[in-house]
């Protein structure tokens, strides 16, 4: 072989493998040769991981008092795709207790997908399996109202989605960044008996993020839940509906119900477990196992 057509032959080399590696992805997707393969994804709650696009918290209203520390475990059964991750979450007081800095992360997650489901995503991962690092949620909490004599608490929380996350091309995370933000009311009504104590409590507020779309650039939301904490004298069970509502209509509008069974003290370690499911736009039925280390201030 001649050297200018051999180095030819080297210099192309590495984009004959590359088409060839994704070949199979080209065949089924119909690729056009031209337009970028995140363009093909679809960066909704429907069409990812069930880290992706998560809904949030519905929170009750009431601020986290002192420094919290949570450790879990998730289990998400879908159809087509069981995964499984750790799920660290955090709380920090700033200036006061009515302002926190809160932080919640995904650091390692693994899941496997069928070939039908890694398809439908038209994710390029061809085996379906592997393991993934999650977006970072850094929020800010600030307490409104508290203690009130005739209003509900008012919880407001600042919350920003950093692009952290990787593995887009198995439509894990969506490597774009976003924001949310939520209004929350609850008040507490005090029991005598076993029952200790219930709180219902309200959520409303905004979620927006990147998308790879020409036209939408992003994508907004109506966030929104609803909730009742059941207060015994050592466990808090709480129920809860919530989801948000996208503005394409393309798989963006999940609706989960909740069910979380905490213990109650006032500082050290406590349980928590979380059963989850998935009503629409969310194809994930999840348990959560863990534990909360939990200092309050003197």
């Amino acid at each position: 072989m001649h050297r200018p057509t051999l180095y030819l032959f080297l210099v192309c080399l590495p984009a004959i493998l590359s088409t060839q590696d994704y070949g199979w992805w080209n065949d089924t997707h119909d690729w056009d040769g031209v337009s970028p393969w995140r363009s093909y994804l679809t960066l909704a709650s429907a069409y990812m991981g069930p880290n992706a696009l998560p809904v949030p918290e519905i929170r009750n209203g009431r601020i986290t008092q002192g420094t919290e520390l949570r450790v879990a475990g998730d289990a998400h059964f879908g159809d087509g795709d069981d995964t499984q991750n750790l799920y660290l979450q955090g709380h920090v007081p700033l200036f006061s207790d009515r302002v926190g800095l809160h932080l919640q992360y995904v650091p390692l997650e693994h899941y496997r997908m069928s070939a039908a489901t890694r398809d439908e995503r038209a994710a390029r991962d061809y085996d379906g399996e592997g393991l993934a690092g999650g977006d970072v949620y850094v929020g800010t909490h600030i307490q409104l109202v508290q203690d009130h004599a005739h209003w509900p608490d008012l919880l407001l929380s600042i919350n920003l989605k950093t692009a952290s996350g990787n593995r887009l091309s198995a439509a894990r995370y969506t490597d774009t960044p976003g924001y949310y933000f939520d209004l929350s009311a609850g008040k507490t009504f005090e029991r005598e008996g076993s029952l200790a104590s219930l709180r219902p409590h309200a959520l409303l507020g905004f979620y927006v993020w990147q998308t790879f779309m020409d036209n939408y650039y992003q994508n907004d939301a109506v966030l929104y839940g609803l909730g009742c904490d059941f207060r015994f004298r050592k466990l808090t069970l709480t129920p809860a509906l919530g989801g948000y509502y996208g503005y394409l209509d393309i798989g963006d509008r999940p609706l989960v119900g909740r069910l979380d069974l905490r213990t109650q003290r006032d500082r050290g370690m406590e349980y928590f477990a979380r059963l989850q499911h998935g009503f629409a736009d969310y194809p994930y039925s999840t348990v959560r196992l863990g534990v909360t280390f939990h200092y309050a201030r003197q």
